[in-house]
């Protein structure tokens, strides 16, 4: 064999043994483009609602069956638009709910402050929302760096329970008690403030033995464990918004870096966190879509 016709032949082999190689990057390359046009557009669209039954004997008889609402990071500037307000305030409505509790972060980071007009449209829907008992509220990280959550909580009669506690009763005399702190990023907790209760100017008489808190960021329970809470709604992880085994986490940010999926349980505490409904540091979903929950509270 002539040394040209060697090296055509060599050359051959070569391009025999490529073709296959570039096969294979082109189907990595589509499988990774397919993954990514889902997480962007098409896991991040849409909400569902996550319902949970609680069953604990602190519960007091008069509140069995009683449910609240828990929604959390809107991140508007995100992946979740003023447009998406109208669907979500139906969709709580329509539950029923007894009240209603947000756990923080109206606004995306970067987008600080809302146009007049499009804060108007979020006062305007906050308002519509209509539990039975009412709706209550605590800053997330976002929230404590601008004026934009007081300005909206204020205005759309909710209660804003950062650091402080409120009394919920419910067809008896034995209330619940509904804790709420400021962010563990950006605020400050104040421990001895919110959990004041129950004190000498509350009627002890009968005194709730339920303990609810409303915190933004999950691992503020490593903070709270003397204080004997029964129940923990918070947001800010978004339970990993890529939700693959071992990939996941890897996206855990700050303040959700030991507490982060949808359940735990941390003593005797039960730890919910929301989904929320829009995005944080990358505008994607992977097998976690938006959610907003439901809490059905019963005794036994």
């Amino acid at each position: 064999m002539s040394l040209q016709a060697e090296k055509d032949s060599n050359e051959e082999i070569t391009s025999k043994r490529k073709r296959p190689l570039v096969s294979i990057l082109l189907i990595v390359f589509l499988i990774f483009s397919l993954i990514y046009i889902y997480a962007r557009y098409i896991g991040t669209t849409g909400f569902k609602v996550k319902e949970y039954n609680i069953i604990n004997e602190n519960i007091p008889i008069s509140f069995d069956g009683f449910s609240i609402v828990h929604f959390s990071d809107l991140e508007l500037g995100s992946t979740f638009e003023i447009e998406d307000l109208d669907t979500l305030v139906k969709s709580i409505n329509g539950l029923n709910p007894d009240i209603v509790v947000f756990t923080g972060d109206i606004s995306k980071n970067y987008q600080s402050l809302l146009s007049d007009e499009d804060k108007n449209v979020v006062i305007e829907k906050f308002k519509e929302i209509d539990p039975l008992i009412g709706k209550y509220a605590v800053r997330g990280d976002d929230d404590a760096i601008n004026s934009l959550y007081d300005e909206i909580i204020n205005a759309s009669d909710f209660k804003d329970l950062t650091n402080s506690y409120e009394l919920i009763y419910y067809k008896g005399l034995t209330p619940i008690v509904l804790y709420g702190l400021d962010s563990l990023l950006t605020g400050t907790q104040d421990y001895n403030k919110t959990f004041s209760y129950p004190n000498n100017l509350e009627d002890t008489s009968h005194m709730a033995t339920y303990r609810v808190l409303l915190a933004h960021e999950p691992d503020t329970a490593l903070n709270i464990k003397e204080y004997n809470l029964s129940l923990m709604l918070a947001g800010h992880s978004h339970n990993s918004e890529i939700n693959v085994p071992y990939l996941k986490d890897l996206f855990n940010i700050n303040g959700s870096k030991t507490y982060y999926n949808e359940y735990q349980k941390v003593g005797n505490m039960d730890l919910y966190i929301s989904n929320g409904l829009g995005t944080s540091k990358y505008k994607v979903r992977l097998f976690n879509k938006p959610s907003i929950s439901i809490y059905r509270l019963y005794t036994n």
